[in-house]
């Protein structure tokens, strides 16, 4: 999400859009859910970064209206981990896969005496 023409995160978010940083932190939340789901994993770096920016610019102790945003997007941000997690684990097995593949490949060549 945008505010302003702005991503989350970036400087003079907050500041020229009057959105408080856990607004923004619940924003980046579920846009990086977008970018896990469309499987932009190159852009999640940046998230991360933005991430550490807003949370470093939290108030303590916190304000009332913002535990709600923030279980929110810890919500969010559980729910991506674990999509990440399901799509580490099929590369994985996809790799797994591959290797033993290969593996029976080199067991056909060795019987045949094929060389490279």
């Amino acid at each position: 999400m945008k505010h302003d023409g702005l991503h989350p995160g970036e400087a003079g978010c907050r500041a020229e859009a009057g959105v408080p940083a856990w607004a923004d932190l619940e924003a980046l939340a579920a846009e990086e859910a977008g970018l896990v789901a469309d499987q932009r994993f190159d852009q999640l770096p940046a998230i991360y970064d933005r991430r550490d920016a807003l949370l470093a610019e939290l108030p303590q102790p916190l304000p009332r209206e913002a535990l709600e945003p923030l279980r929110r997007a810890l919500s969010a941000q559980r729910a991506t981990a674990s999509a990440l997690a399901a799509h580490r684990d099929a590369i994985a097995s996809e790799l797994g896969r591959l290797d033993r593949g290969r593996t029976g490949v080199r067991g056909y060549a060795r019987a045949y005496d094929v060389q490279r």
